[in-house]
């Protein structure tokens, strides 16, 4: 059976690559090799704090090698930062079993290299460098483009917030089936959940913040209800809970072949006003019902869930380039079925003024007839969820 640490070098190898998104490989990697619990969650750990902290160990391993990272094999940068990482951030690992297995797992070649500056870590204390004089950057691992980013757009105090968020682990909030189980609280924060089983219908799986977004839309029984970037389906359960399952909510998404995970959640928690529809966001669409509410939840940079991605912020800025083009499409075409006197939400899980409050004055400004009634960002820090953005305009 492959080793967990052997799972974790591959797994780093191939996000080096480009070849993979880190969730979904992660799931990949564990049930092909069926690891236990125990084993499971040390991989995950491993992987996801390896990734989440690569700039801060990169520093480190800058420190004490003399190769320069850019000139290293991709073998021997991923086993120094499981190696540091482990002595650095997981208590549970003993720096003997971090800096062995490493080297253990190095091909020949780099197997002396791998020892050699594992080692002179060790020598040299084993710790995070608190005493320095850090960058934000180095300090909590992310990149110098995006702290300043966040800092020119939010402040000092909310982007001190993000960052610290971003290398929190991520809470896991469940939305309760409160028309099954009207004595379930609400919402709420929970160690681990499963959507099997008996319990399988009275929660599903949703972030506090994307909730908030929800009840900010706030729709009424009986209302038509358009959800236009729907897939998986967290918003539109939350919404057609909101509407005591009373009305019609068309739960639209570019690709068919995730309707069916809208279909299934909706069976699962009794939600029968609930339809799906495969439709692209882009163009307008003359079978589609007038509505009183419609939510805009466009595809964005995920510049707000980075700690649960951690890969994002490792992307180039220019690949975010195009999506306000993309965002502002969805946006126009889906204010045209709205009802007079209807009202239109756009949201992202982005942290990004181009993505979130630019798109909304530039839709305002060439629609017309809509007015902005509502617009809040949630911070992470301040919220206890993931980071959003939305806007509620009224048509008049």
């Amino acid at each position: 059976m492959k080793s967990p640490r052997k799972s974790v070098y591959d797994l780093l190898l191939r996000m080096e690559k480009g070849k993979a998104y880190s969730r979904l490989a992660l799931g990949a990697e564990l049930s092909r090799a069926g690891f236990g619990e125990r084993d499971g969650a040390f991989v995950s750990a491993l992987f996801y704090g390896v990734l989440e902290r690569r700039i801060t160990l990169d520093y480190i391993i800058g420190k004490f090698s003399r190769v320069a990272l850019g000139e290293m094999d991709a073998e021997a940068a991923a086993l120094l930062r499981m190696a540091l990482y482990q002595i650095l951030f997981m208590d549970c690992v003993p720096e003997s079993a971090a800096v062995n297995e490493s080297v253990r797992l190095a091909p020949h070649k780099i197997k002396p290299f791998v020892n050699a500056v594992a080692r002179n870590f060790l020598r040299a204390g084993g710790d995070f460098p608190n005493g320095e004089d850090l960058s934000l950057s180095v300090k909590y691992s992310c990149p110098e483009w995006l702290v300043k980013k966040w800092f020119a757009e939010y402040g000092e105090e909310a982007a001190e917030k993000i960052l610290r968020s971003s290398l929190n682990r991520p809470p896991l909030h469940v939305r309760s089936n409160v028309l099954k189980y009207p004595d379930l609280p609400v919402s709420a924060r929970l160690p681990s959940f499963s959507a099997a089983g008996a319990n399988a219908d009275k929660f599903h799986v949703q972030d506090i913040s994307s909730q908030k977004v929800c009840e900010m839309l706030a729709p009424k029984s009986g209302e038509t209800v358009i959800d236009v970037c729907a897939a998986p389906g967290g918003k539109s359960f939350t919404l057609a809970q909101l509407m005591n399952n009373e009305g019609r909510l068309v739960a639209c998404d570019i690709r068919a072949e995730r309707l069916p995970l809208i279909r299934e959640g909706a069976k699962r928690l009794g939600l029968s006003v609930i339809e799906t529809l495969q439709n692209d966001g882009r163009r307008f669409n003359p079978d589609m019902p007038a509505a009183d509410r419609v939510l805009c939840d466009v595809p964005c940079s995920g510049l707000g869930v980075i700690r649960r991605k951690p890969e994002i912020k490792y992307k180039p800025p220019d690949s975010f380039a195009g999506l306000p083009e993309t965002q502002k499409s969805i946006l126009a075409t889906s204010s045209r079925y709205v009802k007079s006197g209807g009202i239109l939400m756009y949201s992202t899980c982005a942290l990004s003024k181009a993505e979130n409050e630019e798109v909304v004055r530039d839709f305002l400004e060439r629609s017309g007839n809509f007015k902005l009634a509502e617009e809040r960002t949630f911070i992470p820090d301040e919220t206890g969820g993931d980071g959003f953005f939305a806007a509620i305009m009224e048509k008049v």
